[in-house]
């Protein structure tokens, strides 16, 4: 029996993400493909973050530094000609584990996510100390699909950010306002985890494990996490890194998806088996998005003959 798990907080956006991945792998087009492809990708764009929340690994600056580094446009250019190759239309989002908008060049990707995959949505979560109207139109003139504000300060926000996108002339559907200014015993409105093992917040049940969960994860199935020094991880809950499935530096992203390490621990999973860093100190519910992409891997590995 695989291990149950308490949401304190159920995030809205976890329903819209499913629907979108569920549609494109249930659209995609799979002829020419060695194996069941990826609906999303995301990025972390550079080692910074302006905040330091309790609920990050941030928030212990000798766990989490700032670090003054950001990906290369030349390789992020390269990572989209070879989605292009295939046609990639999925999700492309910006986020990972720090502020995505003290990326200077940010619009810059976006052209270039645009002239090599235009069929792509692209999004970008942000906590919106950096947005002004003349940002959000930069952003959105570049080819930017959706920004996903958290607001972690209060209530009054809402009304601050929406003056700014009508200043921006943007409909309310582009920009989406997340609130995280609820009190603890509410997970600050986050579906909350331990991020593998970095967060403990005792009082509201968030701590290491004495012991690995015995419960499937879908992330693997449905997703590509790249840093920003080329590296991917099998999981953006991974905040320590342990387990960097290989670099585009080297490798290119059918290789590192179709690998050796995604495999393995794609089907450790399917046999709730988190006996393995970084999964044996993870509480993450992965089962709440990317059952179908979970399902054709099965599948697939049947008929590879796994």
């Amino acid at each position: 029996m695989e291990t149950p798990i308490e949401h304190k907080f159920f995030d809205s956006n976890i329903h819209r993400r499913q629907g979108m991945l569920e549609e494109h792998i249930e659209n995609s087009d799979q002829s020419g493909l060695s194996a069941p492809t990826f609906s999303l990708i995301e990025f972390n764009l550079s080692g910074l973050c302006n905040r330091t929340c309790v609920f990050c690994p941030r928030s212990n600056p000798e766990i989490f530094p700032n670090l003054n580094e950001h990906i290369p446009v030349e390789l992020y250019e390269n990572i989209m000609k070879q989605l292009a190759e295939f046609g990639y239309d999925g999700l492309i989002v910006y986020s990972g584990f720090g502020e995505p908008l003290l990326y200077k060049q940010i619009d810059v990707l976006i052209k270039i996510t645009k002239t090599h995959c235009p069929e792509a949505r692209i999004e970008c979560n942000t906590d919106g100390d950096f947005v002004t109207p003349e940002k959000l139109r930069v952003l959105f003139e570049a080819g930017l699909d959706a920004l996903l504000i958290s607001m972690y300060d209060g209530p009054e926000q809402v009304e601050e950010f929406k003056q700014i996108i009508a200043e921006a002339g943007l409909e309310s559907d582009q920009v989406i306002l997340r609130p995280r200014w609820l009190p603890p015993e509410e997970h600050y409105g986050i579906t909350l985890n331990n991020r593998s093992g970095m967060v403990e917040i005792p009082d509201i049940g968030i701590t290491k494990l004495a012991s690995p969960i015995k419960r499937r994860c879908f992330y693997p199935s449905y997703q590509v996490f790249v840093d920003y020094d080329g590296s991917v991880l099998i999981c953006p809950n991974d905040w320590g890194k342990k387990l960097i499935a290989g670099n585009l530096h080297r490798n290119t992203v059918n290789e590192i998806w179709n690998g050796r390490i995604m495999k393995r621990v794609r089907l450790n999973l399917a046999n709730a088996d988190r006996n393995f860093a970084p999964c044996d100190n993870c509480d993450v519910d992965g089962t709440l998005i990317g059952e179908r992409h979970f399902n054709e891997w099965m599948e697939f590995y049947k008929r590879d003959g796994t």
